[in-house]
């Protein structure tokens, strides 16, 4: 196969050799292990796996570290997250809880082996360092309770932002996410055709969750101390991964620094998510990390939530300069070829990581791609417009794929396309010309298992775990054969629970049918009873204008307890408990206005709408 073949879909294939992770000089700067146990990673060679991809699942075994002698822990290989456990005089910090209730009791049941003298302390702060379904929804499984957390026994910390950015996730863009999140580590099972591992982690857990909010909060422009459980901890932002709510943590007495997502992990960071994101602001990024440099310069061990813990000074500044600068170089080589007019996919192929950058073996593509990340810069600093006036005189997609199948010969000519370039390994090719025929008739099953064979052959040549599983995702998709039974769902109920009802109630606007609502126009109140909020509608002109408070005059007022009220909306029936007064029949048909949309119902490959088996 040759190299513009595998480069299909600009396929990042300098990884293709393993990072070396075993070296003498990495292995030196790695903070001791005191406890090990499996690996939850798929670690088989097999002809479906790129090579790169096995050796880096050897490296996450459930682990226990011991960064700072009888006080910092730091467990990885348990979940996605990592965890990290302080010892206090009468209590344990745990960062990052993780993302489920029972991936968080494994963890803290390993730790409890490895360090048995901290078996007697409760936990007395939880610190999220950012919203992520990975991070801050296991706290139950550290055995801490809501009623642990409204006593005042346990502080919750967390930024500002965190609340308000985990609303959106949840109920603005939450269905999408949530399918884009599954066909990367929910639908297909750990398998040589399936998941290895998920780059920043071995292995995405769906199991119960919990979430308790923040009694503590992290200013933009201001650090937190606290001394907790005799411990002084100061926590502040520092832009990464999650954005504007990414917090990080500093131990003075002991010279320890976690870094969260400011430092993503052993990869090429995520400048830009595949499974979905608001602009994740690479200058802003780096100005991030050069505020960890400056915590990272007074530190002597270092942690990150996905990754082993480090140590010696030198050691953990030189990563994290070489970080930084690689993160500059991809963003400033963008906006450079950007002025020169280069588009969104011909950067891609331009701006390649460079040598010191290329052999690090803590920027290979595991997990984030520099041609997947220019194409966010792109969009980021002047949108999706390319200046040439075709894409906006360009016809509709179904239209487009008529007039491709038609100049191409018809569907026979372009079946025979695909084929060839299936057989000459050419994946991308098929998979682009194939699409035009399913464009045209989505019930082509014999163009849908082609593309399908395209894309998943594609995907076993990745090293990036996001383009190996959409490619094997959106195959499964394609041939009918995708598993949707155990997605993560971004608006679990326990999460909406704890999430402030009116918040939640505003993202209702997007779920309006704009053509049910054509001729509606009402004037309609919520009342929380057991909270004391309120907040309403006024629907005009097909939208649905969010009020916050009491309304003036509202056509009908629904009152009710948060979770019945909850209910109310999330299913479009009155739930028990509520109560309706004005006009009756007007909360009916307010209800009836907005969709009840499933995640797993939505396509990610074919056609909106499209059945999975015609």
């Amino acid at each position: 196969m040759t190299a513009q073949e595998a480069n299909s879909l600009n396929s990042p294939v300098r990884s293709q050799d393993p990072a070396n992770f075993s070296s003498k000089d990495v292995l030196d700067h790695l903070s001791p292990h005191i406890w090990q146990g499996e690996n939850l990673a798929y670690t088989k060679s097999a002809p479906t796996i790129a090579k790169a991809q096995t050796e880096y699942a050897k490296m996450m075994p459930k682990s226990i570290q011991e960064v700072v002698k009888g006080k910092i822990y730091h467990a990885y290989g348990f979940q996605v997250a990592s965890t990290m456990i302080a010892v206090g005089d009468d209590g344990l910090i745990v960062i990052d809880p993780g993302s489920d209730n029972d991936s968080a009791k494994a963890t803290r049941e390993a730790f409890l082996k490895a360090v048995p003298s901290a078996a007697n302390l409760p936990v007395t702060a939880i610190i999220y360092t950012h919203r992520h379904p990975d991070h801050p929804f296991g706290s139950a499984g550290w055995g801490v309770s809501e009623e642990d957390v409204a006593s005042g026994k346990v502080k919750i910390i967390a930024s500002e932002h965190f609340v308000e950015n985990l609303v959106n996730d949840v109920g603005v863009v939450g269905n999408i996410l949530t399918q884009r999140t599954a066909y990367v580590g929910g639908y297909p099972k750990q398998s040589a055709e399936g998941l290895v591992h998920v780059a920043i982690g071995p292995t995405f857990a769906a199991g119960p969750i919990s979430l308790y909010l923040p009694t503590d909060t992290v200013k933009t422009n201001e650090p937190l101390k606290l001394k907790i459980s005799g411990i002084d901890v100061e926590v502040f932002h520092a832009y990464g991964d999650a954005g504007t709510d990414e917090v990080d943590i500093y131990f003075p007495e002991f010279r320890h620094v976690h870094g969260s997502e400011t430092i993503q992990g052993e990869t090429f960071p995520n400048l830009y998510s595949l499974r979905g994101t608001s602009y994740r602001d690479v200058a802003k990024w780096l100005d991030g990390v050069e505020i960890l440099l400056g915590y990272a310069q007074k530190a002597d061990t270092y942690s990150g939530s996905h990754m082993r813990a480090w140590k010696g000074n030198d050691f953990i500044i030189d990563r994290i300069r070489n970080y930084r600068d690689a993160i500059q170089y991809v963003h400033d080589q963008t906006i450079y070829w950007t002025n020169l007019g280069y588009t969104r996919d011909e950067l891609a192929e331009k701006v390649v990581l460079p040598e010191p950058y290329a052999s690090d073996p803590w920027l290979q593509e595991y997990y984030g791609t520099v041609a997947h990340s220019v194409r966010n810069i792109y969009g980021g600093y002047i949108g999706w417009w390319e200046g040439d006036p075709t894409q906006l005189a360009r016809p509709g997609p179904k239209a487009t794929s008529t007039q491709y199948v038609r100049v191409m010969g018809g569907r026979d000519a372009v079946l025979k396309e695909g084929r060839k370039a299936i057989d000459n390994k050419n994946y991308g090719w098929a998979a682009e010309v194939l699409t035009h025929q399913i464009n045209v008739d989505p019930s082509d099953m014999e163009a849908r298992k082609l593309k399908a064979e395209a894309l998943r052959q594609w995907g076993y040549l990745q090293t990036n775990i996001y383009w190996r599983m959409y490619g094997i995702s959106g195959a499964n998709e394609l041939d009918g054969t995708i598993d949707r039974s155990m997605p993560w769902n971004f608006a679990d109920p326990a999460i909406v629970k704890a999430l402030p009802t009116t918040a939640l109630l505003k993202t209702m606007s997007v779920r309006l049918n704009a053509d049910r609502a054509a001729n509606a126009k009402m004037n309609v109140q919520f009342v929380i009873s057991d909270t004391n909020e309120a907040a309403g509608f006024k629907v005009r002109n097909k939208i649905a204008a969010y009020i916050d408070g009491k309304m003036a005059k509202p056509d009908v007022t629904i009152t009710g307890p948060k979770g019945a009220i909850l209910k109310t909306v999330a299913t479009g029936k009155l739930a028990e408990g509520v109560t309706v007064t004005g006009d009756k029949g007007a909360a009916s048909q307010f209800l009836g206005l907005f969709d009840i949309i499933t995640p797993n119902d939505v396509n990610l490959v074919l056609p909106p709408g499209a059945p999975l088996k015609p």
